[in-house]
């Protein structure tokens, strides 16, 4: 274009050539090759932009019609091309269309724009060019496979976009540009495997400010709520959100926005409220205790009738959500047993087509058995996470009986153990998920269901005749992937003693989903190895192979905490109290592993007998037990023989007890004299004080308690004696007197 005296005027060659343009464009419509008009569609757009708008000298012009025709042409001609059929029969194509729009968004017409710093006559014509584009990488993104690095080279334009939006969110003239945006952003991240790559873009600490106005607009504030549910279906979107502080903002949102319309049934407010319960149960670790469980209980209904209501429809959809979303969540939660049984028994459900909620799951499980031969992910993520939430029921025998008598639902799982079918690519799946054939098996053993299809192999053991010779340990690993490095660690320090046998997957297991080869691992060990972690506690595998070993075998176990700060509660919290423990973290290695190898060979006759292993604390009963009574003259530890005679507890209210009164309720429970001198109570209120300390974790008291009791004893506090004394002080009411009871056994 030649400059003119008026910069508002355009020579004859200038509007010869975009005629000429014009009718190129024409007859790229009439091309066979639809991919090519796209292409060509392409190219052309970015000379548009390259070549006639960075022209600075005739800006008023483009506002004309001439100019702008040129790209609505373009973007007509590209309208009328089925893209999504393309996409679909050819996903390497979506990808090439999906980066290749991506570069046009580098161009520096589209990043003055995003900076605020385009001529403000051009910026509605580049706000509409914005958003075809944008339109266009869209369309894309639901026909890619996205690894973790793909944004690799795109994040700093997601960056400009991101910052673009929080400059703008105010103004009303860019909403659209807004809108397109947060929509787009909102599609990236909903494939779970991309979120740290847009954490590292400032996804979360933006999204996290922008929920906090209270003047955005409602559709603003949804897109950003959902994006929020996005982030935390990672692990890391998890963490980052917690480091933020996420909970807090979720409480002023829900008291901004859910509150003053919780009687607002609309499908908007409905999807806002689902949004919430989902984030908070991503985000918070309900504890097993009923306190949690009624703070939950509404947020457990919500989650179950959205399952009722997608679960029924025939796409999967209800209220924009898919029924794999709120089943995800309560997989997670499910690995709770007070959440499970609340959910399946008493969450209130309307509209439900079966008379329980573990025949509606199943129902939903027979639904989608076909997932895996098709395409469909949401199907195939459904039908992962209902496998998962089941096997989580079979664990909990009062559902036994009403899974193994739905013929139907045993047969899927049957199959489903079995299928030997192209396997579903995972993108991303949640640690406490596992892949349909391992779910599957795992609730046919808990079923005891024969599983014909699958036979299982010998495990190996030592077979040399020097082997032989040595009369060895068979020592069984039980363990959490996620922990397999210190699983290593520990496997290798025990494998240096001649005298272990050791057992683990990744040395013996011919099959990662086969069940039988560790049965018979557990079968054949003389002790198992717990490595106890938070992973370890909400695995489903883990906690079969702690069933198998402890309740169905009565097998010699040792707990081993494989991090310093990890406690054990709720089912494995029950199971592993009793026996001594060995924790990692505290002294060396080395050292530690050197005690394991200790404690592994030691007398067994220091391990409780199952006959003897005290039953969880709530279930113990304070009982008038016949004990042996030291004579008054000697306090040492040598019990002369005496007579016995039944010692019952005091019966007088326990704040009026004297330490008389104190040292016969020691003796009452068979509490080690030692442990009484030690703590030296001298008064009833002393013991009740002391029982507030212990509730919020003994285990802390336990390990003070035993570091005091080695100095002055100069022998060690086995975790069961302490436990004794624990459940004798958890039966104390402070408020009645203590009722004479039948004899127990304890150990």
């Amino acid at each position: 274009m030649k400059n003119s005296e008026n910069n508002n005027e355009i020579d004859a060659n200038t509007i010869q050539c975009i005629e000429s343009l014009k009718i190129k464009i024409d007859k790229l419509s009439k091309l066979s090759q639809q991919t090519k008009i796209v292409n060509l569609a392409q190219a052309i757009l970015q000379i548009y932009m390259n070549d006639l708008l960075s022209i600075t000298n005739c800006l008023n012009i483009f506002s004309t019609k001439i100019f702008q025709d040129i790209f609505l042409r373009l973007n007509k001609l590209v309208s009328s091309v089925d893209l999504q059929t393309i996409f679909q029969n050819d996903p390497t194509y979506a990808r090439t269309i999906f980066y290749q729009s991506f570069d046009l968004l580098k161009l520096s017409m589209i990043t003055d724009f995003l900076q605020d710093e385009s001529s403000t006559v051009l910026s509605s014509h580049i706000a509409l060019i914005l958003r075809t584009i944008i339109d266009r990488i869209d369309s894309s993104v639901g026909y890619i496979l996205f690894a973790k690095n793909s944004l690799e080279h795109q994040l700093p334009t997601i960056r400009s976009l991101i910052q673009y939006v929080d400059r703008n969110k105010h103004n009303s003239d860019n909403s659209e540009a807004v809108d397109t945006i947060l929509r787009f952003v909102g599609n990236l991240v909903d494939n779970t495997i991309l979120v740290p790559a847009l954490i590292e873009a400032g996804l979360s600490d933006h999204v996290l400010i922008w929920i906090s106005f209270t003047d955005l607009p409602m559709n603003v504030i949804h897109s950003c709520l959902h994006i929020i549910y996005d982030l935390a279906r990672h692990e890391y979107g998890v963490k980052t959100l917690n480091d933020v502080n996420c909970l807090a903002i979720l409480k002023d949102f829900k008291q901004r926005i859910l509150n003053p319309n919780q009687d607002d049934y609309s499908e908007f407010y409905t999807n806002l409220r689902l949004l919430y319960c989902m984030i908070l149960s991503s985000l918070t670790e309900p504890k097993e205790n009923r306190e949690d469980l009624d703070k939950l209980q509404k947020t457990l209904d919500l989650l179950m009738q959205f399952v009722v209501d997608a679960g029924k429809s025939d796409t999967g959809q209800y209220g924009g959500f898919h029924v794999s979303e709120p089943l995800i969540v309560l997989t997670k939660l499910f690995v709770h047993d007070e959440i499970l049984k609340y959910v399946l028994n008493e969450s209130k459900v309307v509209n439900m087509k079966t008379n329980s909620k573990l025949k509606f799951i199943c129902y939903l499980t027979i639904k989608f058995r076909g997932a895996l031969a098709g395409t469909n992910e949401l199907d195939q993520l459904t039908l992962t996470a209902l496998l998962n939430l089941l096997w989580s029921v079979s664990f909990h025998s009062e559902y036994v009986d009403e899974l193994k008598s739905n013929s139907k639902f045993l047969l899927t799982v049957k199959s489903l153990a079995n299928d030997d079918g192209e396997a579903w690519v995972e993108q991303y799946v949640p640690k406490y998920m596992s892949i349909v054939p391992k779910a599957a098996n795992g609730i046919l053993f808990n079923l005891q269901e024969f599983n014909p299809g699958r036979a299982a192999k010998s495990i190996a053991v030592p077979g040399t005749e020097a082997e032989k010779k040595v009369q060895q340990i068979h020592v069984m690993v039980s363990y959490c992937h996620a922990d397999k490095d210190i699983c290593r660690q520990i496997v290798e320090a025990l494998q240096k003693d001649n005298h272990l046998h050791v057992w683990v997957d990744f040395i013996y297991c011919h099959s990662e989903d086969l069940w039988e080869e560790i049965a018979e691992a557990i079968e054949k060990a003389d002790v198992i190895l717990f490595l106890m972690s938070k992973d370890y506690q909400d695995s489903k595998s883990c906690r079969q192979e702690v069933m198998y070993s402890k309740d169905s075998l009565k097998k010699r176990f040792i707990p081993i905490y494989t991090k310093k700060d990890f406690v054990a509660t709720g089912w494995l919290g029950v199971r592993i109290v009793g026996p001594q423990y060995i924790r990692f973290g505290k002294k060396s290695f080395d050292e530690t592993a050197k005690e394991l190898i200790k404690l592994i060979a030691s007398d067994k006759k220091e391990e409780p007998s199952k006959e003897t292993k005290p039953p969880p604390l709530q279930q113990q009963q304070q009982p008038p037990v016949s004990v042996p009574i030291p004579s008054e003259e000697n306090d040492s530890n040598e019990v002369k023989d005496e007579p016995t005679r039944t010692i019952e507890p005091p019966n007088k209210p326990i704040r009026e007890w004297t330490k008389k009164d104190i040292n016969s309720w020691f003796q009452s429970n068979q509490i080690q004299r030692e442990l009484a001198d030690l703590c030296d109570f001298q008064c009833g209120t002393d013991l009740l004080l002391y029982r507030q300390c212990l509730q919020p974790n003994w285990q802390i008291e336990y390990n003070d308690m035993r570091k005091r009791y080695e100095q002055k004893y100069e022998t060690e506090l086995y975790r069961a004696q302490f436990v004794r004394f624990v459940g004798a002080i958890d039966r104390l009411q402070p408020s009645s007197v203590p009722r004479n009871k039948k004899p127990c056994v304890i150990s």
